[in-house]
Parts: C-alpha cells; structure tokens; sequence
C-alpha cells in the first residue's frame, strides 16, 4: 500500500507536489500557532476586560463620592441606575456592588444581587487573582479609597465565549483563504517563480506596515506581470482611502477648532485656554457665552473616551448648552436641560461630565453647577485656593436629575481655573500622574500673572512633564479673570 501511494506520488506534477507539500506544512504551522494562541488570547482577553471594569468602577467611585451627600437611597438609585443602562447582551452577567461607609450596595437592576455574589467579587479582589484565574467564574474590577470600595463585575464565561468564537472564524477565514491561495499558487508554481512571489510578498508586507509607496515590479510572465499590477492598483487605492481619510480628519478638525469660543465681545472678562485633543478630534468640549450686562457663561465638558465618536457627542452637548442659554441665565437650569436631552440620544457608555458657572462681573460672585466634573479652582487675590466642590451625578445617568447651584464670590484679583481630567491625570514615561498637587503649585507660582501667562507656564509644564510620552486623553484648561 505504501509503496502503491509513493508511486502515485511521484506521478504528480511538480506544482501539485509543491501545492501539497507547501499548504500541509502551512496548515500544521498554522494549526501549533492557534492552539498556542488559546490560552494567551484568552488571558488577554480577560485582562482587557478587568481593566475597563477597573475603570468603571473608578468612574463608579468618582460619582459616589458626590451623591453620598444626598444619602444612601441616592447611592443605591446610582448603583441601580448605571447598572441597568449595561445593555446585558453587550455585557453578560454585568453588576456592580459597593462597600460604602459600612454599608453594601448592589444593583437590583439584572437579578445578580445577593450575599454570595457581593463575596464572590470580595474574595476575587482580596485574594489578588488576575483576570484569567480559572478559579472565578466572574471578572472583577475594583477601585478602593477611604469611604469604600466600588466593584465592578461580569461573567468570565461570556468573554471567553466570544474569544472562541473569534478563533473559530479566524479558523474558517484560515481556511477559506488558504483555499483561494491554493488555487493561486498552483498556477504560479508551474512556472517555478519563488523569488518573484518573494519579491510581491516583501511588497505585500511594507503596505501593510503603512509604506504605500511601495511598487511591486516583475519581468517573469504575463500573469506575474498582471499581479504586479493589480498589487500596485490595490496600493494606489489604499493610498487614495488614506488621503481621504486624513482630509476627512482634518475637515473634522477644522469644523471643531470653528467651535471653539471668542472673546473679543467680552466685557469685563479676561479668558484663556490650552485645548489639545488626545487624537486629530476631541471630546471635551469648553465655551465662554457673554450673556450681556456684564455676565458671562463659562462651561466644560468631558465625554468618555476620545476621537471622533467623543468629539459628535461633545458637539451636540455644545448645541444644548447654546440652547438653554437662550432660556436661562442660571447654571443649573442649564445643566438640567442639558441633561435631560443628552440622556434622551446618547449612546450607552458615552457619559459625560460637566461644569457650568456664570461669572456676573457687576455683582463681583459666579454662580456655578456640577455635574461630576473635576471642581474648578478659585485662586483669591491673596493666593489662597480654593475648589469649588459640590454637584451631582455625570450627564447622561439619570435624566431626571435635578442640579442645585452653588455661589462664591469673584473679585476682580481672583483667577478662575477649569480643567479636565486630562490635565490631572497626564501621565509621564515613569506611569506618574501630574496630580491636582502639582495644578496648585502652578497657581500660587503664577499668583500675580495675567491669564495668558498662566496658560502658557501648564503648557510649558505638562510638556516637560510628559518628556514625550503620548497624551492618552484630551487636555482641556480654561482661566478666566475679571478685567
């Protein structure tokens, strides 16, 4: 029988024997690196998901911290209502439980809520086990500080499910493909051209790195001739669709820079502004409104993440604030109806975080509401600092909140200074925060400067402190002073 088989063997045609020889080691090639790639894809897979539970339960954290205030029935409505707002086909098996002043709270909002589930999250965080432990049947993210600990849980099962179901169509696209290229390079290898299709697949892998002006020549044959055309064609194309892409981008970009604010019909206040967005569009979103008689409107918003999809959710929030402006001067009122519209369209998990104040030049105060934005700094004439705490729950959690204003008073010495989290959380080579500690040492520096020159000394500071390292989030910086 063997001797029968090699016989046949050697009566095929050397393409065929190539084809068969060539696809068998790629298949047992390909077959060690997918079972080789199981176990670390799953595990990475986990790791990803602990870490945006991580980052969940911090923003989870964060919100808690400001309605604690109003009680526990307002941190359970939170709990309960941003649970629930987790679409459970997206996020199986999601809950979240927190340990707060004592006490325990768990949403209701999925049916996941009891004593063994709130341990089980426990006994995850407190043995220190990493996401791909397969000793728990749920993935734990958790973020502690000294009122409690927020978790932040979903089924483990769920994401390894989806990994297998992801290798198994890289499987059947691993097979399709090698079909297709069966057929290819059977024709190609009766003319017994490896260093050509060498040369094409040296081509093939420089576009893919990005290198589009690569073109891919040969002299062999007419068919070879037509792949060289048909690589460069796709090449031309590919560099057509990046040209478009990157023209889009900067049209996105002009249209935002349009959005920004001006001052020149400013009355008695000085403002100025640092705005670097993490990628070619932003989502944080900032606005100087004059409202007239001396009061102006100043506001600044962070939607969740960054890129284009940020950058359309800030837009409409810019369109809300515009329009309530037009119906009332109060900060609240405004916040609220920003509110109620950006719940009633926004995208499940694109939250935001706000600060409106009114700064009334004649009457010498500013008015202000929060929206669980980072609270404003109020530098008096004499240096003292001071934030501007209070505030409720982020934009896009409970549509029927209602937000109360806050008032101090504003001199015509005192700096006004609103930032977003990407200034306080810029992070250098080192994974070191720039920290609310150094934002106060800046100011008491820059006591008696204008507000231009504040602006410029973070610029310049958060440019020495990153030493390079990329921004990983929108910056956003607004002073404003009375002239």
């Amino acid at each position: 029988m063997y001797q029968t088989f090699k016989d046949r063997w050697h009566q095929l045609p050397i393409s065929r024997q190539l084809l068969v020889l060539v696809n068998s080691i790629l298949l047992g090639l390909v077959l060690i690196c997918l079972v080789a790639d199981y176990r670390s894809r799953i595990a990475r897979r986990l790791h990803e998901k602990q870490i945006a539970l991580t980052e969940e339960a911090k923003t989870m954290y964060e919100s808690l911290l400001v309605v604690e205030q109003h009680g526990t029935d307002a941190i359970q409505d939170l709990v309960d209502n941003v649970c629930a707002r987790m679409n459970s086909d997206d996020s199986p098996g999601h809950h979240i439980a927190a340990q707060w002043n004592n006490r325990s709270f768990q949403a209701q909002s999925h049916g996941h809520d009891s004593a063994e589930m709130l341990s089980a999250m426990q006994a995850a965080v407190a043995t220190n086990s990493f996401a791909d432990d397969p000793a728990h049947a749920i993935v734990v993210g958790a973020f502690a500080g000294p009122p409690g600990t927020v978790y932040v849980s979903e089924k483990r099962s769920s994401v390894i499910d989806a990994t297998r179901e992801s290798l198994l169509m890289q499987m059947i696209a691993i097979i399709a493909l090698g079909a297709i290229s069966a057929v290819v390079v059977n024709a190609v290898l009766r003319q017994l051209i490896a260093k050509p299709i060498q040369s094409f697949v040296s081509a093939i892998q420089n576009v893919a790195k990005g290198n589009l002006s690569v073109v891919a020549q040969t002299r062999s044959c007419k068919e070879l001739s037509y792949l060289a055309e048909q690589i460069n064609s796709m090449t031309r194309a590919l560099d057509e669709a990046d040209r478009d892409r990157r023209l889009s981008m900067d049209k996105a970009r002009e249209i935002q820079q349009h959005l920004r604010p001006t001052y020149h019909d400013l009355e008695t206040l000085d403002v100025a502004e640092l705005f670097e967005p993490a990628e070619d569009v932003g989502g944080d979103y900032f606005d100087v409104i004059s409202l007239g008689q001396g009061r102006t409107l100043l506001c600044l918003a962070d939607v969740v993440g960054h890129g284009v999809p940020a950058a359309m959710a800030a837009t409409l929030i810019k369109a809300f604030v515009v329009e309530a402006s037009k119906q009332s001067q109060c900060p609240a009122q405004i916040l609220n109806y920003v509110n109620r519209h950006y719940s009633e369209i926004m995208v499940s998990g694109y939250f935001a975080t706000m600060v409106i104040l009114v700064i009334d030049g004649p009457q010498q105060r500013l008015i202000y509401a929060n929206a669980g934005h980072e609270p404003p700094f109020l530098q008096r004439p004499d240096g003292v600092i001071e934030r501007l705490d209070g505030g409720d729950i982020i934009l896009g959690v409970d549509e029927e909140v209602n937000y109360q204003a806050e008032q101090a008073s504003f001199t015509s010495a005192s700096k006004l200074v609103i930032l977003s989290d990407g200034v306080t959380e810029t992070m250098n080579g080192e994974d070191e925060q720039f920290g609310t500690e150094r934002v106060i040492s800046l100011l008491n520096e820059s006591c008696q400067s204008r507000v231009n020159a504040v602006v410029d000394r973070f610029t310049e500071e958060l440019k020495i402190f990153r030493n390079g390292t990329p921004a990983f989030d929108d910056t956003t910086l607004l002073v404003a002073q009375l002239t």
